[in-house]
């Protein structure tokens, strides 16, 4: 039988704590590490929580055994006193309580960091009392009289303060604090404050409008406004040249359309790339690109009637009705 099997047998031994001076404990082989931290305290008075177990360079973790370290009769175990200490922090608002082993060296606002980790709570949030006082996050737990097994008591208290981040064009990003009553119109003057560029020329894209307020943690997108040329094909086969900004939108582009042909308002719909575009989206949505075309087509429900009304002074030289005044097919329009 080899010694591994002989110790796992025995039922006491002794080993040597070394600390200040050397105690001898009687122990099993099967004891955790937790359970030999409170034979040391039952001797010297050493709470568990101050108290780090080494042997041979090996710190030796509380849920383990003995065996485990492989720590036989007559071994020499050492103990270093720390200042650590375990508390509660209850947290009402909850109906939450956890357990943090921390030392009397650590700040306030270190064990706010924690709470926020381990219970999900943000650090400026929280106000932390013990004793009936405000704990303040510049002072040492050793100054607040916190001891082993006391309990901190968590106020949760909701901050008007917000980080978001505004992603340029995907080239850089633009962290801001801003405030819980900010919009969208809002975030857009604070970058025209940071960065020069004037609100109007600011296209944030976001799932909420301009009077939309901004929530923490948000990713906006910013594209800056800028001219584009596309084509607008009309259903005679005729294309037209148009210049409008990325912000202006599909009813805007309407608009230009009517100014220009003698088509009446409802009964027709614009087209890229497949996609219908709404009257209140900005072309920018749809992604619409310089010297691209957009589409012209009738709404289901008009196909086959007459679809639009003359100007005075214009006429129908064909049996049928046109889209567009007669042009030249080469001719190209520039609407400004």
């Amino acid at each position: 039988m080899d010694m591994d099997s002989r110790q796992q047998q025995s039922e006491h031994y002794k080993i040597y704590v070394r600390m200040t001076k050397i105690v001898a404990l009687d122990v099993k082989s099967t004891d955790t590490i937790d359970q030999i931290k409170s034979k040391i305290g039952a001797i010297e008075g050493i709470d568990n929580s101050q108290q780090a177990l080494f042997f041979a360079g090996n710190h030796l973790e509380k849920d383990n055994r003995l065996a485990d370290y492989n720590i036989m009769t007559n071994s020499c175990v050492d103990l270093y006193v720390t200042d650590g200490m375990q508390i509660s922090v209850s947290i009402p608002s909850v109906g939450k309580t956890i357990k943090l082993n921390l030392t009397k060296s650590q700040s306030v606002a270190d064990v706010k960091a924690v709470i926020e980790q381990k219970g999900g709570i943000p650090l400026d949030e929280q106000i932390l009392m013990y004793g009936c006082q405000k704990l303040e996050d510049n002072k040492l737990l050793s100054q607040c009289g916190l001891s082993n097994g006391h309990t901190l008591h968590v106020l949760v208290c909701p901050t008007d303060k917000l980080r978001i981040s505004v992603d340029v064009d995907g080239e850089r990003t633009i962290n801001l604090d801003v405030k819980s009553w900010y919009t969208v119109a809002d975030v857009k003057l604070l970058i025209q404050t940071l960065e020069g560029w004037l609100a109007r020329t600011q296209i944030l894209s976001t799932e909420v409008g301009d009077t939309q307020h901004v929530k923490n943690n948000d990713i906006l997108t910013l594209h800056m406004d800028r001219t584009v040329q596309f084509f607008v094909r009309t259903l005679e086969g005729e294309t037209l040249t148009m210049m409008l900004n990325l912000s202006d939108t599909t009813k805007d582009v309407m608009k230009k359309i009517e100014e220009r042909l003698p088509i009446k308002p409802g009964i027709y719909s614009l087209r890229y790339r497949g996609r219908a575009l709404s009257l209140e989206d900005p072309l920018l949505k749809y992604k619409v690109e310089s010297d691209t075309t957009i589409h012209v087509r009738l709404i289901g429900d008009v196909k086959g009637k007459q679809k639009f009304q003359f100007p005075l002074g214009h006429e129908k030289k064909e049996s049928r009705t046109s889209l567009i005044p007669p042009f030249s097919a080469s001719t190209s329009l520039v609407l400004n």
